[in-house]
């Protein structure tokens, strides 16, 4: 498989962003809020801006009946697609007839549901900083930036593995992009719409954008929504698996993988925790081999894939 993902170029961000559910050390929470929905007219610029918190997150995939019984799965190369066949062979006739919407067969759908972070999801910020810590069914990720400096790192290990790893390192002036797990998204791309809706995510007032793809011949992620709010800085969405140069910092995320309703990826804030870190709290872990992250892109992904489908 990882042959034939390579030769194809399939990947998918695994993480991005980055973004997890993680057992905070240090300081006692302000505020823990958990995720709702409603539409308010607030106006949301007036709300007090948050100095520093903890973002958790989870991966869903809405509109696949079977989400939850893949979550439990425990997939790697070899046997990701005879498991996601014998899963879903289980599943009762009406299941299985909605599975077929979303093609666990098209070796790109079968990258997301192998690599987004399934397992945990966490940013930790601040105004001049950020860390996200992730995990997915086959590697773990730490992945920082300095929006004040415009640097940043990354470490990504195989789970049963740490021995297998990459660290990177991003220096002044280069555009932060973790080797392809992410994707920078081009808003010359789509045409992008400020709805003015709004929606209250883990207490947090957020307003809509959607964007949709110009280029109708064009079927690579062809339409996102995404919730922002002014109240969280915009550098921590340099950390999401899919990178919007937005000027509030995102909340959700709605990736359509394709042009179909089934094909939705959703990454949602569960709560925003406030609270003080140390200088320790951002560290990376680091390797004496560390990639500078202006190489070259082909062998920063050879080197990736290596970590994930070790």
């Amino acid at each position: 498989m990882k042959k034939y993902l390579i030769k194809s170029g399939l990947f998918l961000p695994l993480f991005g962003l980055s973004l997890l559910f993680y057992n905070c050390q240090s300081s006692t929470p302000k505020e823990v809020k958990f995720h709702e929905e409603s539409n308010t007219t607030t106006d949301i610029r007036s709300s007090k801006r948050i100095n520093a918190a903890v973002i958790e997150q989870k991966v869903t995939f809405p509109n696949m009946p079977f989400a939850e019984l893949l979550r439990l799965m425990n997939l790697n190369k070899e046997s990701s697609p005879a498991v996601l066949w014998k899963t879903i062979s289980t599943l009762p006739e009406s299941q299985r007839k909605e599975a077929d919407s979303f093609d666990i067969g098209n070796p790109l759908q079968r990258m997301e549901l192998m690599l987004v972070p399934l397992r945990k999801m966490e940013i930790r910020f601040d105004q001049q900083q950020a860390k996200s810590i992730a995990e997915g069914l086959t590697y773990q990720l730490q992945n920082y930036v300095n929006y004040s400096k415009g640097t940043g790192e990354g470490f990504l290990a195989n789970r049963e593995n740490e021995d297998i790893n990459i660290s990177l390192n991003f220096p002044e002036g280069i555009s932060h992009e973790f080797a392809k797990v992410q994707i920078r998204i081009n808003p010359k791309d789509y045409m992008i719409d400020k709805t003015g809706k709004t929606k209250v995510i883990a207490g947090i007032t957020c307003q809509q954008a959607i964007y949709n793809k110009i280029d109708p011949k064009d079927k690579a992620l062809p339409k996102f929504v995404i919730w922002k709010s002014p109240r969280i800085p915009k550098g921590i969405n340099r950390l999401h698996p899919y990178v919007f140069d937005e000027n509030e910092g995102i909340l959700e995320i709605d990736a359509y993988l394709k042009d179909d309703e089934n094909s939705l990826l959703r990454f949602t804030t569960t709560a925003v925790i406030e609270k003080q870190f140390g200088p320790k709290e951002f560290e990376v872990t680091k390797t004496r081999t560390r990639v500078d992250g202006s190489g070259d892109q082909n062998s920063l992904e050879q080197r990736v894939l290596d970590v994930v489908f070790h």
